[in-house]
């Protein structure tokens, strides 16, 4: 299996590489091309020359002079190019074939080398083109025929120049794929360095060391955002652990009091040491009745956790199960004198009534459990054509910053004395959440210590399909 750190050099190297070399064929294409049209167009203006230099050379003196025939013929020779020149009659006055017929050969088959040897099965040969010769009146004083390898030729220094540019993008190819890889390693390493680092902290973590932490600094925001992950699932892992580990003490805790006064009362009646009278039996009925409710609630927080959960959904006034489950708590209110004030709108909701209303029994309950005598609970209910809110908010003992995320883990809570009277069993915020959830809406809490809290539902108004 190959490293990443491998795999993002050799990347480096191989993109580098082929980008390169198909940019060196493009540029070896396009400056070829381009130098071609270049050798096509000095030809023509050297035949141009050669044209104009007969016509002005008749021009100035009126007549053909054999001496400056030969000078242009030789200067035309040394072009790669070869001149025969006729006056009007056809009567040859000057001809490279017959100045120097082997120089002329030779000019020739070297051409031809160059080519076939440059471009492998190049298509040329001798060529000719016919010019007029004319005086300073525009008058035909004769022609000139001017042969040459055609359709175009390189010379050797044309192709010098063209063997030099190849060279240089090879060398530049070479050492572009060179830097390349000290690119890649230095890139690799400090993508592969930080990830591997995560790697091993994850390890650590995946063992069980939810302490450890990714302390790593990056300018990849891919990485940081990698370690932020990890980091707060680590987090997470280690919270779920901890509250793992205080759901079995805690439910072996529940259980283990009832059980122990059971236990304890029923050895002392069979011993002959308690008298089984009634009211000893009515204190074991009562630690069963609490045995049984423990079990119960676990019951209704698994049924309401799994998947399967059957919602009987229906048109419900949910503002009339607020205001009912408002008046079956008149009597708490009342004992311990708590103000209640309340704000409500009608709205409708398709939803379960009997497990909304199951919802607002145990956040009421404990809004009067936690409120002192003489506090205030407010109940909102308010809507719009996307959802209902409903607001609950007492002035109570608040809960602390500490223990806020974790108030609707089962079995957690913020009276860590586990008293009978306020105590309860721990499960009902878990069962709270898991019948909002099953209605696609959400509960939030914001709480202050010592100034009480507020619990906030939202249900879409839009229609939940049966489960």
């Amino acid at each position: 299996m190959w490293s990443l750190r491998y795999k993002i050099t050799l990347s480096f190297f191989f993109i580098t590489i082929i980008t390169f070399l198909l940019m060196g064929i493009l540029i070896n294409s396009i400056s070829e091309k381009q130098f071609k049209k270049y050798i096509i167009d000095d030809l023509d203006e050297k035949k141009e020359l050669i044209v104009d230099a007969l016509n002005n050379e008749y021009s100035l003196k009126g007549n053909w002079n054999a001496n400056a025939l030969e000078n242009i013929g030789v200067n035309a020779l040394n072009e790669g190019l070869i001149v025969r020149v006729e006056d009007l009659d056809g009567v040859v006055l000057w001809d490279a074939m017959t100045h120097n017929k082997g120089m002329c050969v030779e000019i020739i088959e070297r051409m031809s080398e160059n080519m076939e040897r440059h471009y492998n099965g190049f298509k040329g040969g001798y060529m000719e083109s016919d010019y007029d010769v004319m005086n300073n009146n525009n008058t035909l004083v004769g022609t000139v025929t001017i042969g040459y390898y055609g359709p175009y030729y390189f010379t050797e220094n044309d192709l010098a120049f063209l063997n030099t540019l190849n060279k240089l993008l090879i060398i530049t190819t070479i050492i572009t794929g060179l830097f390349s890889v000290v690119l890649g390693l230095f890139t690799a390493k400090r993508i592969s360095g930080p990830i591997s680092r995560v790697i091993k902290t994850s390890e650590q973590i995946s063992e069980g060391n939810y302490h450890e932490r990714i302390e790593e600094k990056s300018n990849t925001k891919e990485i940081v955002e990698l370690a932020e992950s990890i980091n707060m699932l680590a987090e997470k892992l280690g919270r779920h652990e901890s509250l793992r580990k205080r759901l079995t003490a805690d439910v072996a805790h529940e259980l283990r009091t009832p059980i122990a006064n059971l236990q304890g009362h029923l050895e002392a009646m069979i011993d002959g040491i308690w008298i089984a009278d009634l009211e000893r039996l009515k204190s074991c009925h009562e630690e069963t009745i609490r045995l049984t409710k423990i079990v119960s609630d676990l019951e209704s927080l698994a049924r309401y956790e799994n998947e399967g959960m059957k919602l009987n959904l229906e048109q419900t006034n949910i503002s009339d199960c607020v205001v009912k489950v408002l008046k079956s708590f008149e009597k708490e209110f009342r004992n311990k004198r708590i103000e209640l004030r309340t704000s409500i709108s009608e709205q409708y909701l398709n939803a379960d009534k009997d497990k909304l209303t199951q919802v607002f029994i145990n956040i009421i309950s404990n809004a009067i459990k936690y409120t002192p005598p003489g506090g205030t609970v407010e109940v909102t209910v308010t809507g719009n054509d996307s959802y209902v809110r409903i607001d609950i908010k007492d002035n109570g003992i608040g809960i602390s910053a500490e223990d806020l995320p974790l108030v609707f883990e089962r079995f957690y809570r913020v009276d860590k004395s586990r008293s009978r009277e306020t105590g309860g069993t721990g499960i009902g915020l878990a069962i709270v959440k898991s019948l909002v959830e099953a209605h696609g809406g959400a509960v939030n809490v914001i709480s202050q210590l010592g100034l009480g809290s507020n619990f906030t539902f939202k249900f879409p108004k839009c229609c939940i399909t049966k489960k």
